[in-house]
């Protein structure tokens, strides 16, 4: 028969046991859930970074009628846009023999320095708004560049300019991490296609 000591000491012993193990799930718990959020947080992080996110509205689809049958009154066909493209090369030819221009004038500017380029160039822009456009038929007016292919080419060269800097910006991970708002993009961006903006800000004057 256990006297009173022996049942306070098992008393005693089984609580001390069990405060134990509580302490224990308690401490594995808190862990656990710890754990858990650090997870779920890094994986929100990780799906925030890499992972694609759709809206959760719903689409709204907008039918309206139209009339395909007179498709062809409301755009142009691949054959038309060839032909227009082709008319302006056959207008761009008239007029250079008109003017004597030559197909080869387009690389009259390559051997110049960057001022005598830029020089050059303006004199050609200038040569060409000034035009007196004599033909009846055949007008200069908006295929000056074919005209005068230096200018085209010209064109061509600052085009490449600006996609070449808008390219090496979005292939290069330390201009976008220096630049993430591209506001430096949008500043080189801008002096690339100031040269057109100029351009066709005189044509207007020229010919308005």
């Amino acid at each position: 028969m256990l006297t009173a000591n022996t049942k306070m000491a098992m008393g005693y012993g089984a609580d001390h046991n069990f405060n134990q193990t509580m302490g224990r799930n308690s401490f594995m718990n808190i862990t656990q859930k710890v754990s858990t959020k650090l997870f779920k947080r890094k994986q929100v992080h990780r799906t925030n970074k890499r992972g694609v996110h759709f809206t959760d509205t719903p689409d709204r689809h907008h039918k309206y009628e139209f009339d395909w049958d007179g498709e062809g009154d409301y755009w142009f066909s691949q054959v038309e846009l060839k032909a227009m493209i082709q008319a302006r090369q056959d207008d761009a030819m008239i007029l250079r023999a008109e003017r004597q221009i030559k197909v080869a004038t387009r690389d009259d500017a390559d051997a110049l320095s960057n001022t005598s380029h830029d020089v050059f160039i303006g004199y050609k822009i200038t040569e060409a708004l000034d035009d007196a456009d004599h033909n009846q038929e055949v007008s200069i007016r908006g295929i000056e560049h074919f005209v005068h292919p230096v200018l085209q080419k010209e064109m061509v060269r600052r085009k490449k300019e600006l996609k070449k800097s808008v390219l090496g910006y979005s292939r290069n991970p330390q201009m976008r991490r220096l630049d993430p708002s591209g506001n430096n993009l949008a500043k080189e961006s801008e002096s690339h296609s100031q040269w057109a903006r100029d351009v066709a800000s005189e044509r207007g004057i020229k010919y308005c």
